[in-house]
């Protein structure tokens, strides 16, 4: 089979292998093999992965621009590689120790988007930092002036505390005086009404003895003018 049965082989044009190679770049993650050395396919078009080194062997899949391939076996011309679950050869001079400039624009496109978002977010948070610190200073304002005007009722609840404990002091003083006074008024009663009856007795023996000596000069008196008369009668 020579060359040109080869394209023969191939049942899709240039455009179907661009259609179909950028479906498989869309539908499938790039593979990044570890087992051995990676390489990656040109930007310039897809390739065809071959059962063996020469245009007459099979084609087992295009491999798209930029899929990653581990590489298996390699000579001047032809590279052994395993690639989206298949074996083969394909050209060397197809494959290129980094990705193609198209993979590494999108990837870092996809990388400037990702810290754009990150960026954002960021932004984002820090607007939320600065308020909630804005917040937390009015707050901190707030309880400072709480605090302040809590210290001064405390200290108008000492000053009443302190009044408080100097007017039930007195009120207890006061108390005592007021039953001491309250014992001395009811002994100057109980003396006063002693002294009252004392009073009465005294003006009823008074009037007692008015009353006698009353009646003892009502009845001298017949006497003594009789008497007095007699004297006179005698001196003459």
């Amino acid at each position: 089979m020579n060359h040109s049965n080869d394209h023969h082989s191939i049942p899709f044009g240039g455009s179907v292998y661009r259609l179909i190679s950028c479906l498989l770049l869309a539908a499938l993650p790039f593979i990044a093999v570890t087992a051995g050395p990676v390489r990656y396919v040109t930007d310039n078009l897809s390739i065809p992965m071959r059962t063996g080194t020469t245009l007459q062997h099979k084609i087992l899949k295009m491999l798209p621009s930029g899929v990653a391939v581990e590489v298996l076996e390699a000579n001047n011309d032809n590279t052994r590689v395993k690639a989206q679950g298949a074996e083969g050869w394909v050209l060397t001079r197809f494959l290129e120790n980094i990705p193609p400039a198209r993979i590494r624009l999108d990837q870092a496109e996809q990388k400037v988007a990702t810290l754009e978002l990150e960026n954002t977010r960021l932004k984002t948070e820090i607007k939320g930092v600065g308020e909630h610190r804005s917040q937390t200073e009015s707050n901190y304002q707030k309880l400072q002036e709480d605090n302040q005007h809590l210290r001064a009722n405390l200290n108008t609840l000492r000053q009443t505390a302190a009044n408080v404990i100097d007017i039930a002091k007195q009120n207890d003083e006061l108390k005592k005086r007021l039953i001491e006074l309250e014992r001395i008024r009811q002994a100057l009663q109980q003396q006063n009404a002693v002294l009252q009856d004392r009073t009465a007795r005294d003006w009823f023996m008074i009037g007692a003895a008015v009353a006698i000596a009353a009646m003892v000069v009502s009845l001298l008196t017949p006497k003594m003018i009789r008497w007095r008369r007699r004297s006179q009668w005698d001196t003459l």
